[in-house]
């Protein structure tokens, strides 16, 4: 057995909870490592892409935060299918699988395979720069290309599984999963879809328009975003909440040009979150959403 214990650097648990925690797997002679991470930045890290390319060396993934440290750790373990254990030290825990007060019973129900298995759909993300250059990436919750911290609308040609829908604009259009419809898009007026649902959902970001509508697609269809060319603004696209790509172009990205679309649709591959304890999807949104503090 082999763990991976991730950490956020701004949510980062005490030494104190760390060090009980390598003691325990230390006196079960459990192998350990550990990896600490704040935002996209430290995935170009030569340590992150060297974890995440030996990830199946790993039997078990722990992070340590809230639902964006489960988020990084996602980005981590990729299609690899290596559960995923969170420890919530955050605020909602619609990712985490075990709370703070839960730390040793739950890693030691994992480590025993007597946890349960939520399977969460991912995206999977091809964006085509100017250069003909793409890059492959893959989301837990969602993808948005939008006007980021620009001041003027963008116009975006959304188009499924080759039939054009709608030349959209306003702030820009994301694309979520059911996992994502509980951020981004919700608070874009998408609607709430239980995480066991196989497809995904396309939502207009602040339309500038009375006729711009989510659509839900199924888990087969491909989502295709595009600038409009004839209205072309600056735009940011975001891939769960980090900037990935801007215009104009970071550094990094300057030499393929500007994106000239991105393409979504959903892995073939799950991420295996683990569960402590029972979980109700809609008990959750009730008393987060509804009735809780959220409700305002």
């Amino acid at each position: 057995m082999r763990v991976l214990l991730f950490t956020n650097t701004t949510k980062e648990p005490s030494s104190q909870v760390l060090g009980a925690i390598y003691a325990w797997l230390d006196e079960r002679g459990v192998e350990h490592e550990s990896f600490s991470s704040g935002s996209f930045e430290e995935e170009e890290s030569a340590r992150f892409d060297e974890l995440r390319a030996s990830i199946r060396d790993f039997d078990l993934v722990c992070s340590f935060g809230g639902d964006g440290t489960i988020l990084r750790a996602a980005h981590l373990v990729g299609t690899s299918g290596v559960p995923l254990l969170g420890y919530n030290f955050g605020s909602l825990g619609f990712l985490s699988g075990a709370g703070r007060d839960e730390l040793l019973p739950a890693l030691e129900a994992a480590i025993d395979g007597r946890l349960a298995r939520d399977e969460r759909a991912l995206l999977k993300v091809e964006v085509t720069y100017e250069n003909g250059q793409v890059d492959s990436q893959i989301a837990l919750n969602e993808v948005a290309v939008s006007r980021g911290h620009f001041g003027r609308i963008v116009a975006l040609d959304v188009t499924i599984n080759n039939s054009f829908i709608d030349t959209m604009e306003g702030d820009g259009v994301l694309v979520a999963t059911p996992t994502g419809s509980t951020a981004y898009a919700l608070s874009a007026g998408g609607p709430l879809i239980a995480p066991a649902y196989e497809g995904l959902c396309v939502v207009p970001i602040s339309p500038h328009s009375l006729k711009s509508r989510a659509v839900i697609t199924t888990a087969t269809d491909v989502i295709r975003l595009e600038p409009n060319r004839a209205n072309r603004q600056q735009l940011v696209l975001f891939i769960d909440g980090e900037v990935f790509w801007m215009n104009p172009p970071q550094e990094r990205a300057a030499s393929r040009g500007e994106v000239v679309r991105v393409e979504v649709g959903v892995c073939a591959e799950k991420l295996i979150l683990l569960r402590f304890g029972a979980y109700d999807f809609y008990h959750h949104i009730s008393e987060t959403f509804f009735r809780g503090g959220n409700a305002r």
